[in-house]
This record gives C-alpha cells, sequence and structure tokens, in this order.
C-alpha cells in the first residue's frame, strides 16, 4: 500500500511496478569487493576505468571471471574481448596473459542450455585472441595478488584447483536485490530479487508487478556450477509492453495476459569485431538458434550506443534547447534554417588542420580564456569545438540523426587511401 523513500517520503499506491535494477552480491565471495572491480553500475565502471589506466603503465595478468550464480553473462565475454582489443591498440598485448573464469560448462553457454552455434564461435573467438578460459569454476576466494578457483567436472566433481596470479581484475557478480527490497517478506526469494508469476505479478501481493533484472528467474538450464538465467533488453522491452497492459487489465477488471520470454536476441561487441546472437524461444528446445559473427555488429552496436545516448539519455529529439546556452541559441538558429549556410566551406583533405577564421572579439576571448587557464590556444579551441559539435548533435530528431551517420560514412569512405589521388593497390600492397 506504501513505499518508504530514503529521504523520508512515503508514495501510496494503488498499483506498484518494481523495476529497480540490481546489486551484485559482492559478499558471497570473500574478497571480492575488497580486491576486484566491477561494471554493473557507472559508478563501480567509473573506478574499474580508472584502475586499469594505471595498470596499462605496469601491465600483468587480468583474470576476468563471473561469480557462481551469475547472470546475464553476454558483457563478461564482451568486457575480455575489449580489454584484448585495447590491450592490441597499446601495443602491450603480449606482455598481459587473460583468463576467463566462469561458472559455465562450455564457453558461450550463457546460461541458456542446450549447444548451439554460440559454443564453436565463442570457443574460436577466445582461441583467436589468446584468452584462456576455465570453466565449471567456481571462485571460493580472492586475496589481494590471486584468484582461488575450483574447477569441477561434468559430474560436479572437484577436478582441479587454480591459484591465479592477476595485476588487474574485474568480477561479473551474481545479481541481487537493491537494499530498499531485499528484505520484503513475501515479496522476494532468498537473494532478493522479485518473484512473480506469469502475469509478471507477485503471487502474495496481487498488485505488484516487476519487470527487468530484478526478476527472480529460475535456472534454465542444470549445471555443475550454478549458472543464472539469460536477459537481454529486448526481452525486458517486451516484458515492459506486457506488464503495461496487464496493469491497465487489473485496473478494468480484464484478463491477464500471460508473459513467456519468445525470443533473446544480442549484439555482442569482440573489440573489432562483434556477434549477432537469436534464440526462439529463449530457452531449449529452439526453434531458432543463430549466430553471426563481424565488423558490422561492432559497428552496429557502436552507432546504437550514440543513438542511444545523444537521444535518450542527453535530450530527446525536437526538445527546445535551453536560451540560457550559446550553443543551443546557434542550434536553434541552424535548425529554423536547414540546408542554410553562413560562409562558404573550407577545402579540408584526409590529415590536415580545419582551418576556422573566428571575428576579432570571439579571438581575442578564446586567448584570453586560454591564458588565463595555461593552455594553448589552439588546443583549448580544439576541445571546445568537440564539445560543441557532441552538445549539437543532441539537439538532432530522428531524421537529422540519419542523415548524419549517412554524411559521416560518405566522409569516411572518401578519406580512404584507395580514394586519393595517385594511390594504387596491387595483391593489398600499395
Amino acid at each position: 500500500i506504501q513505499v518508504d523513500l530514503e529521504n523520508g517520503d512515503v508514495l501510496f499506491y494503488d498499483t506498484l511496478l518494481i523495476a529497480t535494477g540490481v546489486a551484485g552480491l559482492t559478499d558471497a565471495i570473500p574478497g571480492l569487493a575488497e580486491h576486484t572491480h566491477s561494471v554493473i553500475h557507472v559508478d563501480q565502471a567509473e573506478q574499474a576505468l580508472a584502475a586499469y589506466r594505471e595498470f596499462v603503465r605496469h601491465p600483468g595478468p587480468i583474470v576476468i571471471g563471473a561469480a557462481p550464480g551469475a547472470s546475464v553473462l553476454g558483457p563478461l565475454y564482451e568486457y575480455a574481448f575489449l580489454i584484448d582489443a585495447d590491450l592490441k591498440r597499446r601495443n602491450i598485448r603480449e606482455r598481459v596473459a587473460i583468463t576467463l573464469v566462469t561458472p559455465e560448462p562450455w564457453p558461450g553457454h550463457l546460461g541458456l542450455g542446450g549447444e548451439g552455434a554460440s559454443r564453436g564461435a565463442v570457443t574460436a573467438a577466445l582461441v583467436d585472441t589468446k584468452i584462456s578460459v576455465i570453466c565449471n569454476a567456481r571462485t571460493v576466494r580472492i586475496d589481494k595478488d590471486s584468484f582461488q578457483v575450483i574447477e569441477l567436472d561434468a559430474a560436479g566433481n572437484e577436478k582441479q584447483t587454480h591459484a591465479l596470479p592477476y595485476a588487474y581484475s574485474m568480477v561479473w557478480p551474481a545479481f541481487g536485490g537493491v537494499p530498499g527490497i531485499r528484505t520484503a517478506t513475501g515479496l522476494v526469494n532468498e537473494r532478493g530479487l522479485v518473484v512473480v508469476d506469469e502475469y509478471l505479478r507477485n503471487p502474495d501481493y496481487p498488485n505488484v508487478f516487476a519487470l527487468g533484472a530484478c526478476v527472480a528467474q529460475p535456472e534454465v538450464d542444470k549445471t555443475p556450477v550454478p549458472v543464472g538465467a539469460p536477459d537481454s533488453v529486448y526481452s525486458i522491452s517486451k516484458a515492459g509492453e506486457i506488464v503495461v497492459q496487464n496493469i491497465l487489465a487489473l485496473i478494468s477488471d480484464a484478463p491477464l495476459v500471460s508473459y513467456v520470454p519468445q525470443r533473446a536476441k544480442w549484439l555482442s561487441d569482440m573489440g573489432n569485431n562483434g556477434a549477432a546472437y537469436l534464440s526462439e524461444p529463449q530457452v531449449p528446445l529452439r526453434d531458432i538458434n543463430w549466430m553471426r559473427q563481424g565488423r558490422w555488429v561492432h559497428q552496429a552496436k557502436i552507432d546504437f550506443e550514440k543513438y542511444f545516448i545523444n537521444k535518450i539519455r542527453l535530450q530527446p529529439g525536437a526538445q527546445l534547447p535551453s536560451a540560457a546556452s550559446q550553443i543551443a541559441r546557434v542550434m536553434s538558429q541552424v535548425l529554423a534554417q536547414p540546408g542554410a549556410t553562413s560562409a562558404a566551406p573550407l577545402a579540408a583533405g584526409k590529415g590536415k588542420p580545419l582551418e576556422i577564421r573566428l571575428p576579432q572579439d570571439p579571438c581575442t576571448e578564446l586567448r584570453a580564456l586560454a591564458r588565463s587557464l595555461g593552455r594553448e590556444p589552439d588546443a583549448l579551441a580544439a576541445e571546445l569545438l568537440a564539445a560543441a559539435v557532441s552538445d549539437a548533435k543532441t539537439y538532432l530528431n530522428a531524421s537529422s540523426v540519419e542523415a548524419l551517420a549517412i554524411a559521416r560514412r560518405e566522409l569516411l569512405v572518401a578519406d580512404l587511401p584507395e580514394r586519393q589521388p595517385g594511390v594504387e593497390f596491387h595483391g593489398g600492397g600499395t
């Protein structure tokens, strides 16, 4: 009937939808919270990034792991492949041994059960990137400089113990409920996740619904080390549609709609590559089990992430800019006169600086600002321009975002070496 907020406020309700997300159960493994990093929440990811930047100055072994009972394991592989790609860009990959520790019975199991295309594809990708993997792994303790892992066989018996040294680590923990609901009697299971029926409502509180990662889901497959059920943004979005229908049905005394995950879809970034995965239905037995790899998946995920950040998190399209912002004023004028140009475009080529002519007053202000900050005017101008471009993109509507993507691709193609005068390719060389 009521929700008590942290600030002391009380919210009364007739119908409640819980979509709080989760907290990592970092106390499940001794040393996990003290010695490793996580990337479930933004603040944790920022701390992990800061530690990684320090790590690359003094590289050593890396251990990337998932705790027993962890679910939604796609990010575990993404993180490992992204680390591999970044180390290669820094030319220090050969100095870093990467070990993946997972409770899954094989790479690419992902909590889905059954064997499909993912097992061979993920295994091959790990071999290609020289990432070692330990499956059926139960991490029992994490010390300051080593992981203590017990590897089980297919029957669940102890096969081997491992003491894995590390200089940097990230662990994907098992999910638990957030503190506000973790101890709600009759609402949650032993991990603090919300128990729901086929209509996404709690059996003991029929006016309380839940969706997303905070929902308690049974394991799909029985494995030697527990592996949580999979989930995806796609299936959560579909659950959102169903739960809204059911809340309206409850209010109008109409029949509720049963929710069964029908399809799992992922785009997994692998650094310079990617994998698209489709399973229908989401749990065995499947009618479709499909996986494809290619750089196009990597680029598609980058494009979507940029779109999501620009359109959803920063500012929805067609929303009026703030009058207090100078960039907003400029963008308002540009959007009010589409296609208009204030000056003839300057010729530009790959590798050449962008020449910009400023009126006297702004130029003086820029130089004065740079001097007051102890910066070079050119460097400061470049940073401000980059920030302005990013800010300006948040004001674009859907059609403008699409036009921007097309223009970007055209410019990238035009800058390819084979498009430059006097350059010919023969047998892969120049």
